[in-house]
């Protein structure tokens, strides 16, 4: 039953409909439906068991590849965050020296995409260790 017909019907009872075991079987129908939108915090946590291990059957299936093109994912990710650490740590030494150029190296570091990219390639191989921890 879909949710407009359950509403539908709901008000009809509520406007008087002579058959009363039908009208709160939509009540109930609709309550369940709104309870059913909330996880419950026992529900929350099947959930999050279920995705770690998905997730963690995924990695270790990427991590055991040894193919050209993993490697060559794996040697970018590298390069990528050496070149961040190596700008963060730039930016931090240069602002002893000239401020104006530390913030901009800094904001090129910091900046939504780049970041977005390092927090990716991080969850990608190191995600799997986080969700153990937890």
């Amino acid at each position: 039953m879909g949710i407009w017909t359950g509403i539908k019907a709901a008000a009809g009872w509520l406007m008087g409909a002579s058959d009363n075991s039908k009208g709160m079987e939509i009540v109930k129908g609709v309550g369940n439906w709104i309870d059913g939108q909330q996880f419950t915090d026992q529900e929350k946590a099947e959930d999050a068991m279920k995705r770690a291990e998905r997730y963690g059957e995924f990695m270790s299936q990427t991590m055991a590849e040894n193919s050209e093109r993993s490697r060559t994912r794996r040697s970018l990710a590298l390069l990528i965050l050496r070149w961040w650490l190596v700008m963060l740590t730039t930016s931090a030494l240069l602002y002893r020296v000239d401020p104006g150029w530390s913030e901009y190296i800094f904001k090129i570091a910091t900046y939504s995409d780049v970041a977005y990219l390092v927090l990716g390639i991080g969850a990608f191989f190191w995600g799997s260790h986080l969700l153990r921890t937890k």
